[in-house]
């Protein structure tokens, strides 16, 4: 099974109802807190718990809705480095926004084509407790994202 395929499904699986209590939440955040500072980066916690670093703005006036159909180069890892999925180059991955995992659409509401981010997602926002072929259940996940157009 292909991961892209699992990021399409990512939504629909883990608005099943998933819930994390307060203390989950809180290990995820010092997993993710030992991570950012291992590797130096300079993350901000978004009030649902993603952590995002927005490395460049995209251009021109059209920005990602919830509708929009967008063009992505992405690679994305679990903290440990395994690399769970990525494009291949000159391969962008083509959705709408809704498509894909509560993490994603988050960090790619508002932006431009050309923006180019850092975000962790934790499983509350991405697959949950769900088990998918690369990705295990519970899983923090480390994504560099590029978007490469809107449509």
């Amino acid at each position: 099974m292909k991961f892209i395929f699992a990021l399409l499904l990512g939504a629909v699986l883990v608005s099943c109802g998933q819930t994390y209590s307060e203390g989950d939440k809180s290990d995820f955040d010092t997993e993710i807190s030992r991570f950012i500072a291992r590797k130096n980066l300079k993350m901000t916690k978004l009030k649902s718990g993603l952590y995002v670093e927005y490395l460049q703005e995209g251009a021109g006036d059209e920005k990602a809705t919830f509708t929009s159909q967008v063009s992505l180069d992405y690679k994305g890892t679990l903290l440990n480095g395994i690399v769970v999925d990525q494009t291949e180059p000159g391969k962008p991955l083509v959705l709408r926004v809704n498509q894909l995992i509560a993490g994603f659409q988050e960090a790619l509401l508002d932006q431009k084509k050309g923006a180019k981010m850092r975000v962790i997602i934790p499983p509350n926002l991405g697959y949950g407790d769900k088990d998918l072929e690369k990705i295990p259940p519970n899983s923090i996940l480390y994504f560099e994202i590029e978007v490469q157009d809107l449509h």
